[in-house]
């Protein structure tokens, strides 16, 4: 029983330690997740920018006067380019996200087998206590069962 309460005990720090790991990784991948939400609002926001520009440009276009024509032709050249880099850049966090939910897995998996490993001790331990209390309640019972002869 001594043995399975050592390795129960020794297992008691890596258990900290992974679970700490898990929390980290999570942590993480929460602000990678955030990040990826703001540019997402950033993209929409640049998106209907965009396409506002683009319906001014239109109307600008279609008017007489057309004075501000070069203006809101670079201002939508902005808009676009600045679209298209968003968008290239949120392809990359999501490829950051998507390697951080692995990482997440990896660490969460070892975490459950060290749990497992330690409640396969604990399982043990319970089942050689129960043995020796029913060893205990047994020699119990041949006592009195002997004594009982005796005295008859």
């Amino acid at each position: 029983m001594q043995k399975h309460l050592k390795k129960i005990a020794r297992l008691d720090p890596v258990v900290g330690i992974k679970q700490k790991r898990v929390d980290e990784e999570a942590i993480i991948l929460a602000n990678i997740r955030r990040e990826k939400a703001r540019m997402e609002s950033e993209l929409i926001a640049w998106q209907q920018r965009y396409l506002n520009g683009v319906g001014q440009l239109n109307t600008e276009r279609e008017s007489a006067g057309r004075g501000m024509l070069s203006a809101l032709e670079s201002a939508v050249d902005h808009a676009r380019e600045t679209l298209f880099a968003l968008f290239q850049r949120l392809k990359e966090v999501d490829g950051v996200e998507h390697s951080q939910v692995m990482q997440l897995n990896i660490v969460q998996r070892e975490l459950s087998a060290v749990e497992k490993l330690q409640e396969a001790h604990k399982i043990r331990m319970r089942k050689e206590l129960s043995r020796h209390e029913q060893k205990g309640l047994d020699e119990i019972a041949l006592r009195r069962f002997l004594q009982s002869r005796v005295t008859q």
